[in-house]
């Protein structure tokens, strides 16, 4: 497919957008250009729309990724402090494993029950112990998740009263990809993207920080008031 000529043929622009729109090219690529195409006119249902409402969209898109950035950095924030604060003070011990390669591998030895340990591959350290702490800072979500998975019930309770806590979180981290990655939010689906940030919304403890990431989202506006799209997102818990 001549990718350039059918984004060309659907997308309506003027000789004072072409300089803005190739920007778009050479930062997006076309391939993401074609997706947030596809994205649109699956929300208005229209193949031809010009390229003020592309450029309005992608605006949108990227001021809502900033939001759900921050939301996403403050969920991570607090399962790492409830497990550093489980934890305190514990000792993490590392160890070192032979691979097929040139290079060894690094495991932590994270604690997940009496005597039980999930070893995590650290790419930050060599030689321990370290702090639980100095360990946990380190990793991402994904294996922040995975230690959560592990935790006895009796443990995770003292986290949230959420009796699917595990699964919101595993759902935190689909969307976390999403933002964090540069994905468009919209390839989601617009219901599905709606029901990952009110997934975070109800697991972020501080209902005034909740309060003002709702406000935020539901503020965000296109730049023209006559846009074809009305499909903000509108969170209401």
């Amino acid at each position: 497919m001549d990718e350039i000529s059918y984004l060309r043929n659907r997308l309506e622009v003027k000789e004072n957008e072409e300089n803005r729109f190739q920007k778009y090219l050479l930062s997006l690529g076309i391939d993401k250009c074609i997706e947030m195409y596809e994205d649109i006119t699956e929300l208005i249902e229209f193949d031809q729309i010009n390229f003020s409402i592309f450029e309005q969209f992608m605006i949108y898109d990227q001021k809502l990724s900033c939001i759900l950035f921050s939301m996403l950095k403050n969920q991570e924030n607090y399962v790492k402090a409830f497990l550093s604060n489980y934890f305190n003070n514990y000792r993490v011990q590392i160890e070192e494993r032979e691979s097929n390669y040139t290079k060894t591998k690094y495991y932590f030895k994270i604690p997940v029950g009496k005597n039980e340990f999930l070893d995590i591959r650290t790419f930050s350290y060599e030689y321990g112990p370290v702090d639980y702490y100095d360990a946990i800072k380190t990793l991402d979500f994904g294996d922040i998740n995975l230690i959560m998975s592990h935790l006895p019930a009796k443990i995770v309770e003292k986290f949230s009263d959420n009796p699917n806590i595990i699964s919101d979180l595993d759902n935190t981290r689909k969307l976390r990809n999403y933002v964090y990655h540069h994905n468009i939010l919209f390839s989601l689906g617009k219901d599905t993207l709606t029901k990952l940030i009110k997934i975070i919304l109800n697991n972020i403890p501080d209902e005034k920080i909740k309060e003002l990431y709702i406000e935020e989202i539901n503020a965000l506006k296109y730049n023209e008031d006559n846009t074809k799209i009305d499909e903000r997102l509108t969170i209401n818990l």
